[in-house]
Order: structure tokens, then C-alpha cells, then sequence
């Protein structure tokens, strides 16, 4: 009988201290989260008393007429910011894995590697080493990542990072720098070899029944950008022209604003990169390399760059514009994807073109790079992006009609049938 009491109390005892401690675990984990949630909250309510102040600002300043130019205005509105804080020491350690990826939009093994691979490059920057104070590779990622992922102006950022505005652009390039030394191969440049070709032009074909030829899909797309010098204080637009591949990787960039927004377009020349690539045998027929033209762009007609049917009559030629139509849609899907992912290319930007394109550049390369690693992709970031507003003006040349533009016509209605011929 005794020998039950004492083993009924040690029971007793091991169910007590068992309890006892699951609950100091659970009351730990209660206040860790609501610790998490709670640095959260207020740094979004930070965040949002930022921005609010930040356009009252600008608002003000669009008002008064004495504000000699944009840059005084974001002087001013530097000054007027409540104290930084510590973003990078405080808050993202203490960020879940979701948090993590909404607020860099990489997940942070990625973030780590990259951080690893940058590190090297970084370090010998000038900006991050031998200013005080000193600033990490790891903190210049993370604000890069952020810059690019939250769509914030960039006075924020600095503020958040607790960097003056200058410095923060400078790291900004150091970044940009390191990521197009270090990773730049991810923004692939034309197909050059008959095994790259034959596979961006299968991809293609197996898309959208394009016939197997096409080797790259034109697009192109306007951004307002505010601090742009030439412009003398006014609103200016840089414009992007990008080459796409069967995937919707980026493979190369043409950026202009203001006098260099007229820039000839890509591959609109004789002696075009395009012209050099082994043709492909269609029907027994050879067909050179090509790439689509952006819809209503006004582009020139040449072999190697195709459009769609301008006024339309026969089936075939329906039938291409449909397919041309449809590899359009692709283009603006890549686009949505890349300005989603990158939110800081869905606002007006208020850097100079030179910083814009640098920062861009790199942007796309790790877009193709996160792409190719299958890193998550929400669909939440991209509810408030809508591409149409992007879409660039029409050229305003007129192409006369060459030879060139002959052969065009004559390879254009061969794949149009081809077309025709194979549809189900």
C-alpha cells in the first residue's frame, strides 16, 4: 500500500514539473510571437507614418512655387524624418521565414548565399569599408533587397537603415556592381550556338505554335522617373526595351530617357547580331533567325525582326497576328512578374537615369537568377501592378519599304501559312 502512495506521488510530481514545464514553453512562445508581431506593427506603422509624411511633403513642395528643384524638395523632406532606426540590427533578425520573404522577396537561405557570394566584391568597396561608420556586406544586400522588393522611396530607406540618402544611393551601386561582376552571366546575352538557338526557337514553338525560328520576343515599357537632370525639374519617362526568351528570362536591356529614350530599336540594323545566326530549315525551306517585335510599335520589317499583320485579310495572316497576339501576352506576363517581384519598378522613380539603369540591369539579372533557383513567388506582391500602365508610346519613324523589308514580307507569309497548316 505504501509502495502505491509513493509511486502515485511520483506520478503526481513528474505530471506537475511535466505541466509546469510546458507551459513556461508555451508562455516563451507566446511572447516570442507577440514580441514578433509587435516589433512588426510598429515598424509598418513607422512605415506608414513615413510615407504619409513624405507625400504631405511633396505635396507642399509641388505647391510652392520658391522650391527650386525635386532634390531641395527631398532635403528638406531628409530633415524633417523622425530619428532611424535600426531595421537591419532589430528587426529583420526577429522576422519569421514568411515575414522574411515579403519584406526581401528571397527566402533567406537565398539571402545567405547570396550575402556569401557578394561578400568578397563588397568588402573591397570604398563606400561599405572605409567610411564610418562601416557598413556590411550582409546590410548592404539586405538594403538593396529591400529598396528593390518594397517599391518605397528611397529617402525611407535610408532612414530605415539609418544612412544618410547619398551613402544609401552608394550602396545601392556598390550592390549593383557586385551583383552584375559577380552573377552577371545570369542576364544571357542572344543565342549564339545552334544548340541555344534550336532550343529557345522549340520552347517557342511549343508556346504558341510560332514555327521553330524565333529565337526572342521584343518587349518594351515606359517608367516615370522624376530626378532626371535633363528635364529641368519636370516629370521625364525612361524607356526600356528588353529581349525575352522561351522561359520569359531577360537576356538583354536597352535603356533610354529623354534625347537617348529615341535610341534606334534593338536589332533594327543590317548589321544585327540576329543576321549572323545559323538558319533553320522549315519545310525543306531556310528560314533565317528571328525575333517578334512589341505590338503597335511601329518597328522596322526586316527578316530577322518580325511584326504582326498591320491591317489583316487573309486567314493566314489572322492566324499569325493571333499567335503574335499571344506572344504578347507572354511579354507582359514577364513584365508583371519582374515589376511584382521588384515593386521599386512599379513607382516613379526618384534617382537619376544613370543610378535607374544600373539598378535595373541588376534587377533582372537576379530576376533570371531567383528564376532558374525556383525561388517562391507570391502572388499577393503583384496585386497592385498593372503592366498596361507601363506600355510605351509608338515610335514615331517611319520605315520606307526596302529590300529588307521585302524579304520580311516573303518570310512573314511562309511562317503565316506554316501557321495555318499546322493548326488543330
Amino acid at each position: 500500500m505504501a509502495q502505491l502512495i509513493r509511486q502515485h506521488l511520483r506520478h503526481v510530481q513528474t505530471t506537475v514539473i511535466t505541466l509546469r514545464r510546458r507551459s513556461q514553453q508555451r508562455a516563451r512562445r507566446r511572447f516570442r510571437n507577440l514580441r514578433s508581431f509587435f516589433v512588426q506593427q510598429m515598424n509598418e506603422m513607422q512605415a506608414n507614418y513615413q510615407q504619409m509624411f513624405t507625400l504631405l511633403r511633396l505635396k507642399q513642395a509641388d505647391t510652392n512655387r520658391e522650391e527650386p528643384s525635386v532634390g531641395n524638395a527631398l532635403e528638406e523632406e531628409e530633415s524633417q524624418l523622425p530619428e532611424p532606426v535600426h531595421f537591419f540590427e532589430e528587426v529583420i533578425p526577429e522576422l519569421s521565414e514568411e515575414q522574411f520573404l515579403n519584406t526581401l522577396h528571397v527566402t533567406r537561405g537565398t539571402f545567405e548565399t547570396l550575402c556569401k557570394q557578394l561578400s568578397p566584391t563588397l568588402q573591397s568597396a570604398d563606400v561599405l569599408a572605409k567610411r564610418m561608420p562601416p557598413i556590411s556586406p550582409e546590410k548592404c544586400v539586405a538594403l538593396a533587397l529591400h529598396f528593390l522588393a518594397s517599391g518605397e522611396r528611397l529617402t525611407l530607406i535610408a532612414n530605415r537603415f539609418a544612412l544618410p540618402r547619398p551613402r544609401t544611393i552608394k550602396c545601392l551601386k556598390a550592390f549593383c556592381n557586385a551583383v552584375m561582376s559577380t552573377l552577371g552571366k545570369a542576364l544571357r546575352q542572344l543565342p549564339q550556338s545552334v544548340v541555344d538557338c534550336r532550343s529557345v526557337a522549340e520552347g517557342f514553338q511549343h508556346e504558341s505554335n510560332m514555327p521553330a525560328a524565333m529565337v526572342g520576343l521584343l518587349g518594351v515599357c515606359s517608367i516615370p522617373i522624376r530626378a532626371n537632370p535633363a528635364a529641368k525639374g519636370a516629370a521625364s519617362v525612361l524607356r526600356m526595351e528588353y529581349l525575352l526568351d522561351d522561359r520569359l528570362r531577360f537576356r538583354e536591356l536597352q535603356l533610354g530617357c529623354g534625347i537617348k529614350a529615341t535610341l534606334m530599336p534593338m536589332f533594327s540594323h543590317a548589321n544585327s547580331t540576329l543576321s549572323r545566326l545559323p538558319k533553320f530549315r522549315i519545310n525543306s525551306r531556310p528560314v533565317p533567325a528571328f525575333v517578334l517585335a512589341p505590338t503597335y510599335q511601329r518597328y522596322p520589317l526586316r527578316p530577322w525582326l518580325l511584326q504582326r499583320y498591320t491591317d489583316p485579310a487573309a486567314p493566314h495572316e489572322h492566324d499569325f497576328n493571333e499567335v503574335a497576339e499571344h506572344l504578347q501576352e507572354m511579354s507582359d506576363s514577364a513584365l508583371h512578374r519582374l515589376m511584382s517581384r521588384w515593386n521599386f519598378l512599379s513607382q516613379p522613380l526618384d534617382i537619376s537615369f544613370h543610378t535607374a539603369s544600373c539598378i535595373i540591369t541588376a534587377a533582372a539579372v537576379l530576376h533570371n537568377l531567383l528564376e532558374e533557383l525556383s525561388e517562391p513567388h507570391v502572388l499577393e506582391w503583384g496585386k497592385s501592378v498593372d503592366v498596361s500602365k507601363f506600355h510605351a508610346a509608338p515610335l514615331q519613324d517611319e520605315w520606307p519599304e526596302d529590300a529588307d523589308s521585302a524579304a520580311a514580307m516573303e518570310e512573314r507569309d511562309f511562317l503565316a501559312r506554316t501557321i495555318s497548316s499546322t493548326e488543330i
